[in-house]
């Protein structure tokens, strides 16, 4: 089974609602923005980040076009020293690529995930499945539900100009 059948059998197994957009091969936030623009689909996209500080990797799904300072985790990640993790280092430790991380579904468990609290101030979300030439798009009702159901610890995060902080969940915004 494709890591792309898996991310379709959770959102079938949970009930969820989706809808899947075929659109030819993307490799970056640039080129969905493209993509998207052409299309004339006005959604909120994610951008999916993996983090590696103090021998630990950490994934943090935002929407593709916010500028993210690893700066302001350092007290969550116990350390000042934040990267990017390569691509090798990504692949070991969740097994997708760069360009294709979802907002769930990780092999490994107990990679802690970050969510930008944010995103649940639109309707839907859209994120690339794994495979380059599809989009999927659930509502962010639904991407709470997934977040509810994984294994992997997940906490939330308000990260603006002029706030920053974790949230144990979202109603403590």
């Amino acid at each position: 089974m494709s890591l792309y059948d898996n991310i379709i059998d959770i959102l079938k197994g949970l009930g969820i609602k989706y809808q899947e957009i075929n659109h030819e091969e993307s490799h970056s936030c640039e080129q969905s923005k493209k993509f998207r623009d052409e299309a004339g689909l006005d959604w909120l996209w994610s951008k999916n980040i993996v983090f590696h500080a103090k021998w630990r990797f950490y994934i943090l799904t935002t929407y593709w076009d916010k500028q993210i300072k690893a700066r302001n985790f350092k007290h969550e990640f116990g350390t000042k020293d934040i990267r990017f993790a390569s691509q090798d280092e990504i692949f070991d430790e969740i097994s997708w690529k760069i360009w294709s991380i979802p907002p769930f579904w990780f092999e490994n468990e107990t990679i802690p995930v970050f969510v930008d609290a944010e995103i649940f101030d639109s309707e839907f979300f859209m994120f690339n499945p794994w495979n380059p030439e599809k989009s999927i798009r659930i509502s962010t009702d639904d991407l709470k539900e997934i977040y509810s159901k994984m294994k992997n610890p997940i906490r939330y995060f308000i990260h603006s100009e002029e706030d920053f902080r974790i949230l144990e969940d979202l109603s403590s915004r």
